[in-house]
């Protein structure tokens, strides 16, 4: 026998069997490409993303989001299922921000600055909101939403109504560290600056629920006072929006309330004197 015909008895098996699998090779090419897609998006983490202008609520950067667990929920002004979802959005925004999560809405259809915050406003949005958002995960349709761990790894992707959504925002939250508080040193100018100097540690929330200020002048603004920093007072409206205002610039009795948000036993020191 002859090192050709060897050859052929050899290779006969292997092309019939390859043959037979052929037959099927729709199956056979899904049946691959799928565990290669999961692989992939396995290693998909937030960083990898181009995170939009921050139109509202609190300035979201790469930076901002280090360490914490992330919801990004992409939805559109023109779209009622993802405008139904807010309000969930805003219900997982409040009963996480103990554990550090930051929940980010992504726009992601052609509207206005003006158009998009309107719609944010109207629905009472109150997490950070951005003009878009651009990643490396291909999808179609929206509502659909992204969950990242404190690490930034990309734990889901897919509708929020999606069965496997709840679980792992658990499994984000529970992973994370516990968010560190952070102590904010603020000299406070002014008729009630008391002593000058306060100290307070701070955690997530507010340091003044929201309330009616009022500036020197007069003029009324609703907020809430997140933090204030050499003077400057960091406010938070209800829509969300953030600003800064001078607290000297505030009235006397808005001072002395902050004052006392800031060093409770100071400004007690203080009016005992």
């Amino acid at each position: 026998m002859d090192g050709v015909a060897l050859q052929n008895i050899l290779l006969r098996p292997i092309l019939i069997n390859f043959n037979n699998v052929m037959k099927f090779k729709p199956a056979l090419l899904l049946a691959l490409l799928l565990p290669l897609t999961a692989q992939a998006e396995d290693k998909v983490t937030l960083s990898q993303f181009q995170l939009g202008k921050t139109l509202s609520g609190t300035p979201v950067t790469q930076e901002s989001l280090k360490g914490k667990p992330v919801v990004m929920e992409f939805w559109g002004v023109n779209c009622g299922p993802c405008l139904a979802h807010m309000p969930m959005f805003n219900t997982l925004a409040k009963r996480y921000d103990s554990k550090g999560l930051v929940v980010i809405g992504a726009h992601a259809q052609q509207a206005t600055d003006e158009e998009i915050l309107e719609k944010v406003k109207s629905t009472k949005v109150k997490f950070p909101v951005l003009q878009n958002a651009n990643g490396p995960v291909s999808f179609s349709g929206i509502p659909h939403s992204f969950i990242f761990g404190a690490d930034g790894t990309m734990l889901f992707h897919g509708h929020p109504d999606d069965k496997d959504f709840e679980k792992f925002l658990r499994q984000a939250v529970k992973e994370a560290p516990a968010p560190t508080a952070t102590t904010s040193t603020s000299t406070l100018p002014g008729a009630a600056a008391g002593k000058g100097k306060s100290t307070s540690t701070l955690g997530n929330g507010p340091i003044v629920p929201e309330r009616t200020w009022t500036n020197a002048e007069g003029k009324p603004v609703a907020a809430a006072l997140m933090s204030v920093t050499n003077g400057q007072g960091k406010f938070r409206r209800k829509d969300g929006t953030v600003f800064n205002y001078a607290v000297n610039k505030l009235s006397s009795t808005d001072q002395e309330i902050i004052t006392t948000a800031l060093d409770p036993k100071a400004a007690k020191d203080s009016d005992s004197n």
